[in-house]
């Protein structure tokens, strides 16, 4: 894991416990935990993150955990959850999009214009074709269907 993902994954985590969801916070922390084993500051924010969960709360993610290799059906994503999955794959400009449509749903959330800045100052530093843009077919009709394909997505998403 490089600096750069390392950052945004721990700002990604303290964001999620300012905005109280510890389930997330959590597992953020524990894979950086175990990424960097060595940092101490990491350790006592893991720890000060389970100590606002209660016993009861801990085995119930314990117990998803264990059932978390069912696959359940998935629904419609938000902008934010798009934005996400986006980011995972590396396509930051993407992401970026998917945030702006966020904060035009919400424009009071500062936590959205935050991770829309990080976006950015990611976006900007990345080559202009977009990762996911590998997976796109070679010959002309198939990939020029698959990109009309996305722009339908995305337009679905921008609708729900």
């Amino acid at each position: 894991m490089n600096p750069a993902a390392r950052a945004d994954m721990e700002s990604r985590a303290d964001r999620a416990l300012r905005r109280g969801e510890l389930t997330e916070a959590l597992g953020l922390y524990e894979s950086l935990v175990r990424a960097f084993p060595a940092d101490a500051a990491l350790a006592v924010k893991l720890a000060n993150a389970r100590e606002l969960l209660q016993p009861a709360e801990l085995e119930v993610i314990q117990a998803a955990r264990a059932t978390a290799s069912i696959p359940l059906p998935v629904g419609p994503s938000s902008p934010v959850q798009e934005g996400e999955r986006l980011f995972a794959l590396g396509d930051y400009a993407g992401a970026a999009a998917c945030y702006r449509r966020a904060v035009q749903e919400r424009p009071d959330s500062e936590l959205l214009k935050e991770r829309l800045i990080e976006l950015y100052g990611l976006a900007k530093a990345m080559p202009l074709q977009s990762p996911t843009d590998r997976a796109l077919p070679d010959k002309a009709e198939p990939r020029l269907q698959a990109l009309l394909d996305r722009v339908a997505s995305r337009r679905r998403l921008k609708r729900d």
